[in-house]
């Protein structure tokens, strides 16, 4: 089945009134604005990521433990923003089977649409052979119609296959928050209130925080990892484009991500999960 989407504000529920859910703790963060960010090294277009999952109480905790020696990301006011993401695959789902068969260099596809700055990236990410991920883009509109010329070309470059055939086949929205460490190249992210829907189905997880912290290779004496190590939160391999495949196009194969789904069920309370 492929995705039939319209425009960015009728395919998932949105109450722009409804405060998120970590409101309250950041507030004991100091700020660091976009433009700080950006003459720092912690831009980290090509890094290394560790993936945590973790309830709401936790992660306000582990917030609270590495409140002074991070800063949070503030940009135009705003330290919480939302992410609309849609993700393209082919009606054979090649990048989702290519991560759950574990192929070396692999590949995501994305259109991606930041509100706090309003700004839409065409994506490609890919994770290579050695561990480390990669990230390429362009800036450009949203848009479901198939790729323009500008999109062709850049995917041409930094795409290794016909981008004709991909369509949009999942969307994903959350809440992020980014935590900057004052001393390293480190960067934490904090997802909250994950809605992924095909179109047709929507599944949430509001109690879910997603963090990956994302930090240059060789980093040492991270705080947060070592906080994470002290609360017993694991590292996990967690793909939001996987799992949400997985959940609503349960008759794939998800060998790979039974672990995370019956996690994902557990915090439901037993809902959703495609085992």
């Amino acid at each position: 089945m492929i995705m039939a989407i319209g425009q960015r504000e009728t395919v998932m529920p949105y109450n722009p009134g409804e405060k998120p859910a970590l409101c309250s703790v950041i507030s004991e963060c100091e700020s660091i604005s976009l433009s700080e960010l950006e003459e720092t090294k912690a831009q980290l277009l090509t890094r290394v990521e560790s993936k945590h999952l973790m309830t709401l109480g936790q992660c306000r905790e582990l917030v609270r433990t590495l409140a002074g020696s991070y800063r949070i990301l503030e940009i135009q006011g705003i330290k919480i923003g939302r992410y609309e993401t849609m993700y393209y695959d082919t009606p054979s789902f090649l990048t989702y089977l290519e991560h759950h068969n574990r192929k070396g260099n692999r590949f995501k596809l994305r259109l991606r649409h930041y509100d706090t700055s309003d700004e839409t990236y065409l994506e490609v990410k890919k994770k290579t052979n050695k561990g480390s991920t990669e990230k390429s883009r362009i800036r450009t509109s949203w848009s479901t119609s198939g790729f323009s010329p500008d999109q062709v070309a850049f995917l041409r470059a930094a795409f290794p296959y016909d981008c004709r055939a991909f369509h949009p086949v999942l969307w994903t929205v959350y809440n992020r928050c980014t935590l900057v460490s004052k001393k390293i190249p480190e960067r934490i992210t904090l997802d909250t209130g994950i809605m992924f829907g095909d179109g047709e189905k929507v599944i949430s997880y509001p109690d879910l925080v997603i963090g990956e912290i994302k930090y240059e290779k060789g980093v040492k004496n991270s705080p947060a990892l070592l906080a994470l190590h002290g609360m017993s939160i694991r590292k996990r391999a967690f793909s939001k484009y996987c799992i949400g495949v997985s959940l609503l196009y349960s008759w794939l194969k998800h060998n790979r991500f039974k672990e995370n789904l019956l996690f994902l069920s557990k915090l439901s309370g037993g809902g959703t999960a495609a085992c």
